[in-house]
């Protein structure tokens, strides 16, 4: 019990501190300016002051004097009184910059800048990347991974606290983290640093958890950062240079990632705005309202389950940190695990947003070579996969020397085929699979005539030839085939990502019929233009029994006619579409639900239209034919409906012309 009196103590002290010292710098707040206005961009209605930074700070190091000053300053572990001497000092110095922007919101260049000297200042005080992986780094690589690290972490903070609750709970998540992982590789000076960091953050979330009664503000977001970045250089991992790398990443993982996805982001819209030429640039270091918190609050959370929710996130990275600290073998393992987890829901849930903007830089940036640059990068692209394939072949694999004819051979042979086969006057993103095939047997014809060649020019056994010309077109097939199969692949990502954008108030849609007009709808929904449509596709309805509850093009097949009003009523559905000619008998039993669920019932016809000189639709071309129009159907539906209008009696007019109706 001994053993954790001094984490007692600290932790209370700082949570103590940080309760009494909240309420006074609110009531400081309005004559000091540090007052946060409602926007556009603010969840919050009425005015909030921001100046809550202020008793974190103060609550943390008060706490800090009593490790220090106390009985416990004799203590093992990297962090000692001169190192708290630096951190004082320069967490001092990024509590005025962050008030300075509370209160005059400073440019982001100017505020990064300061960031930038602040880092420095640890750099030369010994808080250095070097120290911590206990390697040797040349001093620039040292100096730079250093400030990005300091950077980094007081801006992923930062960033996240848009949110009441967010960066505090957050903070005091990745604190506590942190603390486990150095208790487990006895650090107790640096755990207990953080420990008086928990206290803190907990001690203001009782005013900052929703509905928030005052914000941490820049001062408050950018010291939490800051004082996780400088004790987690602390942090003696004994470990491999990943493990140690990652490891602390992952304990400050939910900000972190905010940050990083912030950044790819805003540079794609960027990328994407520069090849539009619109003037709709997005700032990197400027605002936007696609933070994970923002994500969350949008598929209909409110804030405190969105703040709950990220603190679940924060809690399991935290986990797999602290294991992999204490696990003598397969840390790795462990770790890979959690990030194959972290990946899955990147991709599934949160990322969409990147994603989609990403696929716009390829798709706008990539279609195809347009001018000569473009060709030059296309050549080279190519003739780089070719070399790549013959030094794998030649050099890797059958470890021979090869000489300037063998590269000529191996690269101009495949590379002259492939050219004549309009390779670079194609759109990739916009090709069939069968040019793809094409493509690829064109590939393997040139690489079975450098395979002859190589007969005269390399002195190879009959298997090594078969060996060396097989493993060359694969090698090859990947840069030259799969990359531009690859741009198609991000086009069909593009199109599911559309697709996968919802928002509240579209109207639930189901398809009737998983054939292959269903395929024609679902592409067709996935452009542009369609996705306008306030429309939700929740799955499909189909009487094969091969389909039943499995998913066909993306979407599962929810059941089979007979089910279709519990379909409905399960899944809010307000939209039937017909993708498929059904009997009049199973289209009149669906069209009776229409008054009961208030449904909007529709058919999707991928169809000819046939025109007069006049431009007004006659009717339909049957698909067998060229001139045979189907409106019979239509005019058979109208008679037994009684049905009138001028499209009935065009359809009455061209069925008594071919003597249908004598």
């Amino acid at each position: 019990m001994g053993f954790l009196v001094k984490y007692i103590v600290v932790f209370l002290t700082s949570l103590v501190a940080s309760l009494l010292l909240v309420p006074l710098v609110k009531r400081m707040a309005p004559a000091l300016g540090l007052v946060d206005e409602p926007d556009e961009r603010r969840i919050h209605k009425v005015p909030i002051p921001r100046c809550g930074g202020i008793a974190v700070f103060v609550a943390t190091h008060l706490a800090l004097l009593v490790i220090f000053f106390g009985p416990w300053r004799n203590l093992a572990g990297a962090t000692q009184l001169k190192d708290w001497g630096l951190i004082l000092l320069g967490s001092f110095l990024l509590l005025l910059v962050g008030l300075f922007d509370d209160r005059f919101d400073m440019r982001a260049w100017f505020k990064l800048l300061g960031q930038l000297g602040i880092a420095l200042l640890m750099f030369f005080g010994g808080f250095t990347v070097e120290t911590f992986l206990n390697v040797d780094l040349p001093y620039v690589v040292n100096l730079g991974i250093t400030l990005f690290w300091f950077v980094l972490l007081i801006n992923a903070f930062n960033l996240i606290d848009g949110m009441d609750g967010a960066c505090a709970g957050l903070g005091m998540i990745a604190s506590a983290g942190l603390a486990g992982m150095l208790l487990s590789l006895h650090q107790p000076t640096d755990a207990l640093v953080l420990v008086a960091l928990v206290g803190a953050c907990l001690g203001f979330l009782r005013y900052n958890f929703n509905p928030a009664s005052v914000f941490l503000g820049d001062c408050g977001s950018m010291f939490i950062g800051f004082m996780l970045a400088a004790v987690s250089l602390k942090a003696d991992v004994k470990e491999s240079m990943i493990v140690a790398l990652i490891v602390p990443l992952l304990a400050v993982g939910v900000p972190v990632f905010d940050v990083m996805m912030a950044v790819w982001r805003r540079m794609a819209r960027k990328l994407v705005s520069m090849i539009n030429k619109d003037g709709r640039a997005t700032k990197v270091f400027g605002p936007d309202l696609d933070h994970i918190h923002h994500k969350l609050m949008r598929s209909g959370m409110t804030q405190r389950k969105a703040a709950i929710a990220l603190y679940g996130a924060a809690i399991f990275f935290c986990v797999v940190a602290i294991g992999a600290a204490l696990m003598t073998s397969n840390r790795m393992a462990l770790l890979m695990i959690g990030m194959i987890v972290v990946l899955h829901v990147v991709v599934r849930q949160v990322a969409q947003v990147e994603l989609w903007t990403t696929t716009q830089v390829v798709l706008q940036g990539v279609k195809r070579p347009r001018n000569l640059v473009g060709l030059l990068v296309a050549f080279g692209w190519d003739i780089g996969s070719l070399m790549l394939a013959t030094y794998f072949v030649f050099g890797v694999v059958l470890g021979r020397a090869f000489s300037l004819l063998h590269l000529a051979v191996c690269i101009m042979i495949p590379f002259a085929t492939i050219y004549f086969y309009n390779i670079y006057k194609t759109v990739w993103t916009r090709s069939r699979v069968s040019q793809l095939v094409a493509l690829a047997l064109q590939l393997m014809a040139g690489e079975a005539l450098a395979g002859v060649a190589l007969l005269w020019v390399a002195d190879l056994a009959a298997m090594e030839l078969v060996l060396a010309v097989s493993l060359h077109a694969l090698v090859a097939g990947i840069g030259i085939v799969g990359v531009r199969a690859g741009l198609r692949a991000v086009r069909d990502l593009n199109a599911w990502l559309r697709c996968s954008a919802v928002a509240e108030g579209d109207a639930n849609t189901l398809i009737l019929g998983a054939g292959e007009n269903a395929i024609l709808f679902l592409r067709q929904s996935s452009f542009a233009d369609q996705q306008k449509a306030p429309r939700r596709i929740v799955g499909l309805i189909d009487d094969n029994p091969a389909l039943y509850h499995k998913v066909v093009y993306g979407y599962p097949v929810l059941g089979n006619f007979d089910e279709l009003e519990r379909v409905i009523e399960e899944q809010g559905v307000k939209e039937l579409v017909f993708t498929h000619y059904y009997s009049d008998e199973l289209r009149d039993r669906i069209l009776a639900l229409q008054p009961k669920y208030n449904l909007l019932v529709r058919d999707f016809v991928f169809a000819l239209i046939d025109l007069d000189r006049r431009g007004i639709g006659r009717g339909v071309v049957k698909p067998y034919s060229i001139n045979d129009l189907d409106t019979q159907n239509l005019y058979a539906r109208a008679k037994k409906f009684d049905i009138s209008g001028p499209e009935v009696n065009t359809a009455e007019a061209e069925l008594g012309a071919i003597g249908v109706l004598d």
